[in-house]
């Protein structure tokens, strides 16, 4: 019985080595394969204004005023701009809940007209509409924790400034500085303002400093905790003169400003002659040579020490400056990014914080290629809202390395013949950020290698996964996504960053 059953064992053996191989010669067999990605987007054609959905957490006065409670809430975030705005305005509007009050005890409050809420350097500084004024000093205290709170929850933004119409209500009448605000969801009210007010024994506050950036068109923000000796406005200026004299610590790259002390041709003082409070300082004709030696115009210093001053300098309305027997009167900025060729013309000799908006810069993430073929981030300062913009970031990718980018050395990602006008779209569905370029990317990447594909494909995905609500990136051409850009890299469907690519 054993040896028919062996027989009929090998028979079938036999048979399905020879259907397997009939089946391998057959013209035609089935391959298996991977389906091909679906297309899940619209390419864009223009920027249209967008936004993306994301939960935030806005803090609010308790019924009893104690603490402040976080309330959870789901929000629509504009797409390619800063989301502290959108956040504060949230804040501000807020209505009462079952356990919490509206912010500023029945005053109603807003943003100021204008550029409101301004980020640089990991600070916001968030301007209130006039009708703050009416908050007491203890009120607007809450106010301005209940904005850090808010503004700090996602680490982009670690301090908060506080004005009222682009002046410093300080901490009461007189001059005592705010500071920076930081958050602090942990302690009460009560606890915090005790601390905050205690004018006999608080000397120590984290100021904004506002450097010259490295590319010499504008200002950077620093955050830094001084020290100061003195409590009045003179003396507090002084302080602030000397700490922009030293080297920006978090800005290596940023031009050293002078040494303003010795270049003093008098101490600095206040008039309130006109109505308003200016701080006036008066500098030796030396500081027109020391700023051409440093590589800093007048214009972009005369940014710096304004707001620096009405940042931090309680109840300051302006800045009154003056260099040898000239008093800064009017500016012509060149070479920098906003009000570039314009020129600024102060009333009465009183420079504002208002006057300088366009100068103020953020510093953009991009990736660009080290001499191992490894993609680097870099940093560069550019005009603070470009730094939210997909199509500025691209045009920044465009430009290739620059001589003030924060790590030097780097090369180009991107073909050099291509142009601005190619990026046809760049738009937001949903965490994926759509590009969809003209016909004349694939025919300048025909001739690339693998490797520098792969580096063109990351560095665009890398960069734009930077920005808020970014997850991943979808690149098309003329409306499609092709196989290819270059013959290498597979290019439909969507990438998620990687940075160490």
């Amino acid at each position: 019985m054993k040896r028919p059953i062996l027989r009929v064992l090998g028979l079938l053996l036999v048979c399905a080595l020879l259907t397997g191989c009939q089946s391998a010669e057959t013209p035609g067999a089935v391959q298996v394969t991977l389906p091909p990605a679906a297309v899940k987007h619209t390419a864009p054609t223009g920027d249209a204004a967008q936004a993306y959905e994301q939960t935030v957490m806005l803090y609010l006065p308790s019924l009893d005023g104690t603490r402040l409670i976080a309330v959870p809430k789901r929000m629509s975030l504009p797409a390619g701009a800063p989301m502290t705005e959108t956040m504060a305005r949230a804040l501000l509007t807020e209505p009462a809940g079952s356990n919490t009050a509206v912010l500023g005890s029945g005053v109603e409050l807003s943003l100021a007209a204008g550029e409101a809420v301004e980020v640089s350097g990991q600070v916001a500084t968030v301007s209130l509409a006039p009708s703050a004024l009416a908050l007491t000093y203890e009120q607007l205290f809450t106010v301005g924790q209940a904005l850090a709170n808010t503004l700090c929850q996602f680490g982009d933004v670690q301090y908060v400034n506080l004005l009222i119409q682009g002046v410093q209500p300080g901490m009461g009448p007189g001059v005592q500085p705010a500071g920076c605000y930081q958050a602090n969801t942990r302690e009460e009210l009560s606890a915090l303002w005790a601390r905050a007010a205690a004018s006999q024994s608080r000397r120590t506050y984290t100021a904004a400093l506002y450097f010259p950036a490295p590319s010499g068109k504008g200002i950077l923000c620093e955050p830094r905790t001084l020290a100061f000796s003195g409590a009045d406005l003179p003396s507090m200026a002084l302080m602030l003169l000397d700490a922009l004299s030293t080297e920006a610590a978090l800005l290596p790259r940023a031009p050293r400003c002078p040494d303003f002390r010795p270049l003093l041709a008098e101490a600095p003082s206040v008039d309130e002659s006109s109505g308003q409070r200016r701080l006036v300082l008066k500098f030796q004709e030396g500081l027109n040579r020391t700023l051409i030696d440093a590589g800093i115009t007048r214009s972009v210093m005369m940014a710096s020490l304004t707001y620096t001053m009405t940042t931090f300098l309680p109840h300051l309305d302006a800045l009154e400056v003056s260099i040898g027997s000239e008093r800064i009167s009017s500016l012509s900025p060149s070479g920098v990014y906003g009000r570039s060729g314009d020129i600024i013309s102060f009333e009465e000799g009183a420079l504002k914080r208002s006057d300088f908006s366009g100068f103020l810069l953020a510093e953009c993430g991009l990736y660009l290629a080290d001499g191992e073929g490894q993609l680097k981030q870099v940093y560069r300062p550019v005009p603070f809202r470009d730094a939210y913009d997909p199509r500025k970031l691209v045009e920044q990718l465009l430009l290739g390395p620059q001589p003030f980018d924060s790590v030097p050395g780097l090369s180009p990602t991107l073909p050099e013949d291509l142009r601005d006008s190619d990026l046809l779209g760049a738009a937001y569905d949903g965490d994926v950020l759509v590009l969809n370029f003209s016909g004349r990317l694939p025919e300048l990447c025909r001739d690339l290698s693998a490797p520098a594909e792969e580096r063109l494909v990351y560095s665009l995905v890398n960069t734009l996964c930077g920005l808020p609500g970014v997850k991943r990136a979808a690149i098309f051409v003329e409306g499609k996504q092709p196989e290819s850009l270059g013959g290498s890299i597979y290019l439909p469907g969507d990438f998620l960053p990687l940075p160490e690519k």
